[in-house]
Order: structure tokens, then sequence, then C-alpha cells
């Protein structure tokens, strides 16, 4: 009997220990959207971890991966840690600096882990090229002035007079 009572008692216990619940732990990242090539981007989000746990914040190119060692290395990323905050309401925060600066145009992947535990949270951004503004030169023509006196134009058809006049006083002086 002592047992059963036992079994019972422990039954209940886990009953009452899932129904209060030990709340899962969550982790949620803000929207980063898209940033120019050596802007300096804020990652941030909020958890029901308590303040203190830590963060591991890794940013990298999506595409990322292993290259050959004779080929030249991609574009790279930046990881970090970032530290819980004190939040209102059980919304606790996180935050984690990024510097784009190096980075190239395209698209990167933030993965966030809790280092003491299993949790994880991800997004994506985009970064672009700084748009390089160049002076436009717009040029101006000149002005011009017209000639004091026309000139005289010759026409298509003087060469052609010329030449036929060069023939007929050939043409007489040949037949004398």
């Amino acid at each position: 009997m002592k047992t059963e009572r036992l079994a019972g008692f422990a039954v209940a216990l886990v009953l009452a220990a899932c129904i209060c619940g030990v709340a899962a732990q969550e982790m949620g990242v803000g929207e980063i959207g898209t940033v120019a090539v050596g802007e300096t981007v804020t990652i941030g989000g909020t958890t029901n971890l308590a303040p203190g746990n830590h963060l591991l914040v890794t940013v990298t190119p999506v595409g990322f991966g292993p290259t050959n060692k004779s080929t030249p290395a991609g574009p790279g990323g930046v990881s970090g840690v970032a530290v819980v905050e004190r939040g209102e309401e059980g919304a606790n925060t996180w935050s984690f600096v990024v510097d784009t600066t190096g980075f190239e145009p395209g698209e990167y992947s933030v993965a966030m882990e809790w280092i003491e535990g299993g949790t994880t949270a991800s997004t994506t951004f985009s970064v672009l090229e700084v748009a390089t503004t160049t002076p436009t030169v717009t040029a101006t023509p000149a002005e011009t002035t017209p000639p004091a006196s026309p000139t005289p134009t010759t026409t298509g058809t003087a060469l052609p007079m010329t030449a036929l006049a060069a023939g007929l006083i050939g043409y007489l002086l040949r037949k004398k």
C-alpha cells in the first residue's frame, strides 16, 4: 500500500510540474532589413531567459563555407557574445553591434544561440554596396559667333564642269 501511495504522489508531482510548467526558453530577434556597407547595425531582440545569460551571435554570409586554401577567401563574418539585460514584464532584451565595414554586398545570416542551453533563433539581412556619388558635370556649349562675311560655298557640280571643259579643250587641240 505504501508503494502505491508513493507512486501516486510521484505522478501527482509530475502532473503538477507539467501544469504549472517550467516555461520554455524562448528567444526572438528583431527585423534588420537592408544596410549599406560600412554602416553599424544593432541586432537585438527579446527573450524570457534570465538577465546575465550569454548568447552567442554569429553573422556569416549566406553560402559561407569551406574554401580551397589556394583560392582567395570570400567575405567573412563576425561573431561575439550578447548578454541578456533585464527588460519589462518578463521580456528581457539583448543586443549585439555589428560594423559592416569590410562586408561584401550580399545576404547575411544571423544565428543566436543560448550558450548555457539549447535555445536558438535566426534571421537574415542584406548588405548593399555604398552608392558612390560622382559629381555630374554638364558641358555647356561654347558660344559661337557667326562669321563676319559669308564664305562662298562650292557645290558638287564645280569639279565635273572643270573636267568637262578640260576634256573639250584637249579634244579640240588634238584635232588640229
